[in-house]
């Protein structure tokens, strides 16, 4: 079971200062015993990110019909962070089940992208982003998640 100086040591490890909030945030970070499993965590947490974006996004750009600089705007986010949600739930898990931390750590990076993809496209619209939040959550979680991994390159699940 992990605890919180578990949690605390290991998020000191990744040098990020959002870690220990968005792991003990989550009740599953409990059961976490080994950096590995705090890592799958953290990848669960970057895929419901998307996931949640992306159910969010659909509602919002409902609201705009055809043409509409917010409604294709929404669209660009929708299909970045669709994208970014399988990218992490199919590709980035099956890297990290099988020992693949580099492949896992640049498809989490590349996922958090889908942030940075959904910002320029409202800001191309000129339109003010309805996404701020979702954004920086997004980005939140995939950096967490991406330094847990690494640390799985540097200290090999053998040694941690």
């Amino acid at each position: 079971m992990a605890d919180a100086g578990f949690i605390a040591t290991t998020c000191n490890k990744t040098h990020n200062a959002k870690c220990v909030a968005v792991l003990t945030a989550n009740p599953d970070s409990a059961d976490a015993s080994t950096v590995s499993d705090l890592a799958g965590v953290a990848l669960d947490l970057a895929v419901a990110a998307a996931s949640d974006a992306g159910a969010l996004i659909n509602d919002r750009s409902s609201r705009y019909g055809g043409g509409a600089p917010e409604g294709e705007a929404l669209r660009a986010c929708s299909g970045a962070y669709f994208d970014a949600a399988n990218d992490l739930d199919i590709d980035a898990h099956d890297s990290l089940g099988s020992g693949d931390y580099a492949a896992a750590s640049r498809l989490v990076s590349g996922a958090s992208g889908a942030a940075d993809t959904c910002d320029a496209a409202l800001a191309a619209a000129k339109v003010s982003s309805v996404m701020a939040d979702v954004d920086q959550k997004m980005k939140d979680r995939c950096g967490v998640a991406r330094d847990l991994i690494n640390l799985l390159i540097k200290f090999p699940p053998s040694d941690n």
